[in-house]
């Protein structure tokens, strides 16, 4: 993997296991321009909408996901789901996101778009820490590499730390939607989801 896509796939990375792991954002938050060092907060995790819904149940499945932060530590929270995955997810899957931002006409399609052929190895390789959190969420850690065997998991009260890594110093801030789709062997979405983040500044310690 380049370097420039290596970044840009350490950056994601921020987005979605934060978004995951944080609370939804006040409505009234407001966003300032620029980039600089930052904190992201969730407003909303969902199902890709008509047309470019593409979710097949039947090979996997996440329902019924909670999430509580810690009062006294930012980045400490408590991880509810119910995971249903009849698929072995491996290196022959493909991940594919493309990152929008709001604007005062909504959203701006394609601030960048990326495809990951290797989702599994690229993961571990480049986000050890979140692989093993989805061993240790799904698979009592069993599993330490690709590819992701076939789960069925009630997750429950199960505690992760979500640090950004020491590497992304900055980011510009604003509102962000992902929307990350994964692909099968037979080039069929099995899966696609729409995470809206807003990027804002870092609070003063």
């Amino acid at each position: 993997m380049s370097a420039p896509a290596a970044r840009v796939l350490g950056a994601l990375s921020i987005l979605i296991a934060l978004a995951l792991k944080s609370p939804v954002a006040d409505a009234a938050t407001v966003i300032p321009g620029g980039i600089g060092p930052f904190r992201v907060e969730l407003r909303n995790v969902a199902n890709c909408g008509v047309p470019e819904k593409c979710n097949h149940p039947e090979k996997m499945e996440v329902a019924n996901m909670k999430v509580a932060r810690d009062p006294d530590n930012q980045y400490k929270y408590t991880y509810n789901a119910d995971i249903n995955s009849t698929v072995a997810v491996d290196d022959s899957y493909k991940t594919e996101v493309r990152v929008s931002r709001w604007s005062g006409n909504g959203w701006t399609n394609n601030v960048f778009r990326m495809t990951v052929a290797n989702p599994c190895s690229a993961f571990k390789s480049h986000r050890p820490d979140i692989f093993k959190q989805v061993s240790d969420l799904y698979y009592d850690g069993s599993v330490t590499d690709c590819p992701l065997p076939p789960v069925s998991a009630r997750v429950r009260d199960f505690t992760v730390e979500a640090k950004p890594p020491s590497n992304i110093k900055s980011l510009p801030y604003g509102r962000f939607r992902a929307r990350i789709k994964l692909i099968d062997p037979n080039h069929e979405c099995i899966s696609c989801y729409d995470v809206v983040t807003d990027v804002l500044p870092k609070r003063r310690q």
